[in-house]
C-alpha cells in the first residue's frame, strides 16, 4: 500500500520529518547558468500533477520512511545529536506523546522535502521558470530559468531556498541555495551554505526523474546523493491549511491533538 492523504496526517501528527529516494551521479555546479538553445516546443514536458513511485517507496512503515540514499555520512556533533534524537522520538512515540515537528507546528516543508512528493505535487512551466506546487500547506517553488544564482549574502533564507535553473537537453539542471536553517530533512539539520543541485527527466511519458545531490560542508562529511522517482497523475490537488489550535505542544516539545 501507499501514503493516503489519511496517512500522510497521521505521519504529521506522529511527528515524521522529511522523505526522499536513492543514487545519482556527481553534478557540477556551474558558475552561471548554461545557454538554453532549446525553444519551449523543443523541451519534454513536464507539467502536471506528480506522486512518488514506486507504490511502497517508503519502505517497511511509511510512518518511519527509510532514507533515500542510504545512512547520510554526518560530522560531529550531528552524528551524535541524530542518534539522541531517534531514541527520544522513539521513546515519546511508545508513550503516546511523539514530539512535536515542522509538520505538527503546521510549517511549510521546505526543500528537498516538498520534492519528495509525501502529497502530490504539480509542475508548471514556461521559458522563464518552472513553478512547483505542493498540496501540504499550498507551498509554492519558483525555479527562475536562464538567470545566474545571485551572491548568498544577498540572499534572505527561504523555506524553499532560491532556486535557478537551466535547460542541458531534456534535463532541466536546478541550483537551490539558502534554505532556511531551521528546515531539517529526515530530522538532518543543514548549515548555512548547503547547496542542491538537481537534474530532473523524463525517463518515459508518465515517469519523472530527479536525480539529487546535497552539498554541506558543514554537517556532511560527503555530498548526499539520491532519486526521487514520480508517476503522472490525473490527482488534482486539492486546498490543504492546517486547522488551527488542534495541536497542543507541551513544555517538554511533545505534541498532542486537542479535541476541544
Amino acid at each position: 500500500m501507499k501514503p493516503t492523504r489519511t496517512l500522510n496526517t497521521a505521519m504529521i501528527f506522529l511527528g515524521i520529518a522529511l522523505v526522499t529516494a536513492a543514487g545519482m551521479c556527481s553534478a557540477a555546479t556551474p558558475s552561471k547558468p548554461l545557454s538554453d538553445k532549446h525553444s519551449v516546443s523543443a523541451r519534454p514536458d513536464i507539467s502536471g500533477t506528480w506522486e512518488r513511485t514506486p507504490d511502497d517507496w517508503f519502505g517497511e512503515n511509511p510512518d518511519n520512511p527509510v532514507h533515500p540514499g542510504g545512512p547520510m555520512d554526518l560530522k560531529a556533533p550531528y552524528a551524535d545529536e541524530y542518534v539522541a534524537l531517534k531514541k527520544k522520538q522513539a521513546a515519546a512515540n511508545e508513550a503516546g506523546t511523539p514530539l512535536a515537528t515542522t509538520s505538527s507546528r503546521c510549517l511549510p516543508e521546505g526543500m528537498p522535502t516538498l520534492m519528495a512528493a509525501l502529497f502530490p505535487i504539480q509542475i508548471i512551466h514556461d521559458d522563464k521558470q518552472v513553478i512547483v506546487l505542493g498540496e501540504y500547506l499550498q507551498q509554492v517553488r519558483r525555479i527562475l530559468l536562464n538567470e545566474a544564482m545571485p551572491a548568498k549574502e544577498t540572499l534572505d533564507p527561504k523555506y524553499q531556498g532560491h532556486s535557478r535553473g537551466h535547460w542541458e537537453g531534456d534535463t532541466l539542471v536546478v541550483e537551490t541555495q539558502r534554505v532556511r536553517t531551521d528546515v531539517s530533512f529526515y530530522d538532518v539539520p543543514h548549515g548555512k551554505d548547503m547547496k542542491i543541485i538537481e537534474r530532473i527527466r523524463l525517463t518515459a511519458p508518465d515517469h519523472l526523474e530527479n536525480q539529487v545531490v546535497i552539498e554541506d560542508p558543514q554537517v556532511l562529511k560527503t555530498p548526499y546523493r539520491f532519486t526521487f522517482e514520480y508517476k503522472r497523475s490525473n490527482y488534482a490537488i486539492q486546498e490543504y491549511v492546517c486547522e488551527n489550535n488542534q495541536i497542543v505542544i507541551d513544555k517538554e516539545g511533545k505534541a498532542s491533538l486537542s479535541l476541544e
